[in-house]
């Protein structure tokens, strides 16, 4: 067995990983300076991707909360599918990857923050992470390290999409100074295809992902493999993402501080200035007030995970959830 293998065996096995996979860190040598793998680890060979599935129990909490009404249940999705279990516990298991890199094996090895969630609220405006990941502070684009370690591909909406699960997975990084054979980008069948699904464009309340037809889109391209994706609204986004209006609240009710769909960089500010913080969420400003594109996105077994057991009533062929 490679020591390639032999690490993503142990990735799998000891921690209990669903999905593994090794990118080149000459993949993300395009990317801003000071977010190169290069810039954060001198002599950086490789990246380690690595992430568990959320459950989907925790997943269809949020189908309670938005097709019932039972806002309680987004305790369930925000503590197992969004804020604390999938990323405590990968922080803590993406540590320990680094310890056993440095011991067993000798090289460096560093574990990059992930998700909103380790850079709290932008002090400037906050778009939202899969938006513009490096408008919130993150130092390596994990998902664009993951589609050049052939996990999945990027889905019309920008979140990335994996074969087995969709979006609905929690991915990690460690770059490390060790050579590892890369593996090659996912060639399978395409993961979405938004002319004929268009689902993340239908139900996001309120039109931050611009439609196949309307011609508003642009290129991810990583290790020789180029997609195209929605141009995504982070201000519109924000809004139902983080609950700036009444309509969007979750347990904590949110006073309307932003009536229109797409306010600009100065009214989000303003919203942010007024927020109620509230205890319920480790960021306080909740991320999961929306989600819609994450759990209705039917890639990855979707219809029979969550239609034909019963655990939502939403059909893709309709407008709305």
């Amino acid at each position: 067995m490679s020591l390639t293998e032999q690490i993503k065996q142990t990735l799998k096995t000891r921690f209990d990983m669903d999905l593994v996979g090794v990118a080149a860190a000459s993949a993300l040598a395009g990317e801003p300076a000071g977010h190169r793998p290069e810039d954060l680890l001198p002599s950086a060979q490789s990246i380690l991707v690595f992430g568990r599935a959320l459950a989907d129990g925790a997943v269809q909490s949020q189908l309670r909360a938005l097709e019932d009404g039972q806002k309680s249940a987004q305790s369930s999705y925000a503590a197992y599918a969004g804020d604390l279990a999938p990323n405590m516990l990968l922080v803590n298991d993406g540590f320990q990857v680094c310890c056993m890199l440095e011991r067993d094996y000798g090289a460096p090895a560093l574990l990059c923050p992930f998700n909103v969630q380790h850079s709290m609220i932008a002090d400037k405006v906050p778009g939202m992470f899969f938006a513009d990941p490096y408008g919130q502070g993150m130092p390596l684009d994990i998902w664009k390290a993951a589609l050049a370690a052939g996990l999945g591909e990027y889905g019309w909406s920008n979140r990335f999409l994996t074969p087995e699960y969709g979006p609905r997975q929690m991915l990690c990084a460690v770059v490390t100074t060790l050579a590892l054979t890369p593996d090659a980008p996912y060639a399978g069948q395409p993961l979405c295809d938004p002319k004929k699904c268009g689902v993340c464009v239908r139900v996001c309340p309120t039109h931050a992902i611009a439609a196949p037809c309307s011609g508003c889109m642009k290129p991810v391209a990583v290790a020789g493999k180029t997609q195209t994706v929605a141009q995504v609204n982070a201000n519109a986004c924000t809004v139902a993402a983080l609950g700036l209006r009444r309509e969007f609240s979750g347990r904590v009710p949110c006073p309307d501080l932003v009536m229109n769909d797409a306010p600009s960089d100065a009214e989000l500010k303003a919203a942010f200035a007024k927020k109620p913080i509230n205890g319920l969420s480790v960021e306080h400003y909740p991320r999961y007030l929306c989600d819609r594109c994450l759990v209705y996105c039917p890639t990855g077994h979707w219809k029979e995970r969550f239609s034909d057991t019963g655990l939502t009533r939403f059909c893709p062929d309709d407008k709305e959830p």
